[in-house]
């Protein structure tokens, strides 16, 4: 199934009115700027999103999709994580695009500009590289901008608009029939332009559009398989939630490959890593084992290190107070939290023991999985849970100890893969923060973690959207222990 800011039936009921007899309407005049968040559905079972950004650009406009969704439905199963950028024309011509795609674990860059005779084409996989012409007369446009198609050009109930079209999955340029069926009310929408497609051969898909132009929903197969406009607060949450659980239907959208790669990551003794596409408005913490050690436009340089042994100052009373009491989800006062802690820690007194033992029950005793178990206490029952469930435990047990403990998310380095969105946690013991990872049972943990945000409630992280799938990452220098002279 092709991936587009178009796929798919509304999970509300649908109070559907034709309207007939409509004279055909004005077109509009622009594009509808800004950015647009979009839940994909099967079977009222959530297996995706999609996120649209268009912005003005001197030549026209310049559209960017980013989407990731796992379907498996009829016997067909699909992966796909995909990030496209178009460049258009104000008629919504294509000029350029540029599309980074993972289909079902094979990865691929496309790249490209409208030439005299058609789509000249770059395709880069496997490290080789392919060029070609995809021939076609007249102008090709995006598939991203099918839905706004009609209203563009003026919305006639009934008429058809066929047009060529760029598939870049396929590598084809195609012949479009869009359909406009015609304006319907909508819960929630004072006009629903009603359009179908015939993008996917023997399948309906029927797609609503606002008045200026912005999507808000489609179906495919009669609801089978839905695509909803979403609140961006909405989906933030669970872009961030899913790839920090690290689930197959982020997993490759939020992957940040790196080269050259970490060759041995619990010997590191200093780490520096270059970030590409990093927001300009947005911080990144300093302390503990990292600083900023470059800053330039959307590039960022961050430097980890392990901190000197020396105790520092003692924490401030809000501190203190913040880190030791619970949350929602962090419950050091549970009783089967408190009874767990003395019968792990026993007589134990020395803080950064307690920290380390603490940090290795948690890791040897709880099994990793993708789910989140909300509350320790069901992660105790089930014994296994997602890195969140586990920073969660071990905040709580730390806490309970009298050790300060905050929960931590950002980076960390996953030998063969790259970097991965992670939770783990900091405490201060010893007179000062130590990284722990209560996943891998590191106590120090290796110095490929590199924090972004503090606090375990959902909007917490949830400015992790704004990153997930635009990161690039490239290893400036790796250091470690000089080996011993034989």
């Amino acid at each position: 199934m092709k991936l587009i800011i178009s796929l798919p039936p509304l999970l509300l009921t649908l109070l559907i009115t034709a309207w007939s007899g409509a004279a055909p309407l004005p077109p509009i005049t622009s594009l509808p700027l800004g950015e647009q968040w979009f839940s994909i559905n099967l079977n009222d079972e959530r297996t995706g999103f999609a996120h649209q950004s268009i912005s003005k650009r001197p030549e026209g406009y310049e559209l960017s999709v980013d989407s990731s969704v796992k379907l498996t439905v009829l016997g067909f199963s699909r992966e796909a994580a995909i990030r496209e950028s178009y460049l258009i024309t104000p008629d919504l011509t294509l000029l350029s695009f540029s599309v980074e795609q993972t289909l079902d674990g094979s990865s691929m860059k496309l790249t490209g500009k409208s030439v005299a005779a058609g789509i000249s084409l770059t395709v880069e996989n496997a490290g080789k590289k392919k060029s070609s012409i995809l021939k076609a007369k007249g102008p090709v446009y995006p598939m991203a901008i099918l839905n706004i198609y009609p209203l563009m050009k003026g919305f006639v109930p009934g008429k058809k608009y066929r047009l060529k079209a760029l598939d870049t999955e396929a590598q084809k340029v195609k012949e479009v029939v869009v359909t406009a069926v015609g304006i319907e009310n909508i819960p929630g929408n004072d006009e629903a332009f009603r359009i179908k497609n015939d993008l996917f051969p023997f399948v309906d898909t029927d797609i609503w559009v606002d008045k200026r132009g912005k999507t808000i929903k489609e179906s495919v197969r009669d609801g089978l398989v839905v695509t909803q406009a979403e609140d961006a607060a909405s989906a933030s949450r669970f872009l961030a939630q899913n790839a920090l659980a690290k689930k197959d239907l982020v997993f490759d959208f939020s992957l940040i490959k790196a080269a050259p790669p970490v060759t041995d990551p619990a010997r590191l003794t200093r780490l520096t890593v270059e970030f590409s596409g990093w927001p300009e408005d947005m911080l990144l913490p300093q302390g503990v084992s990292q600083k900023i050690t470059g800053r330039e436009g959307r590039n960022l340089t961050v430097t980890t290190s392990h901190p000197l042994p020396e105790e520092g100052a003692p924490l401030p009373n809000d501190e203190l107070k913040r880190y030791l009491e619970g949350t929602e989800r962090i419950i050091p006062e549970h009783p089967r939290i408190r009874a767990l802690r003395e019968s792990i820690l026993g007589d134990e007194k020395d803080q950064l023991k307690r920290v380390e033992i603490l940090t290795r029950w948690v890791a040897e005793n709880i099994q990793g999985s993708v789910t989140d178990s909300q509350s320790p206490v069901e992660t105790l029952e089930s014994k296994q849970g997602n890195c969140q469930s586990h920073a969660r435990l071990y905040s709580s047990l730390a806490r309970s100890a009298g050790i300060p403990t905050r929960f931590v998310s950002g980076l960390v380095w996953m030998p063969d893969k790259g970097f991965l969105y992670h939770s783990w946690a900091e405490s201060f013991a010893g007179g000062r923060w130590l990284t722990v990872d209560p996943t891998f049972g590191q106590a120090p943990a290796d110095l490929t973690h590199i924090r972004m945000f503090d606090g375990d409630a959902p909007d917490d992280v949830a400015p992790l959207a704004r990153i997930i799938g635009r990161l690039k990452a490239r290893i400036v220098s790796q250091e470690y222990p000089a080996t011993p002279a034989q």
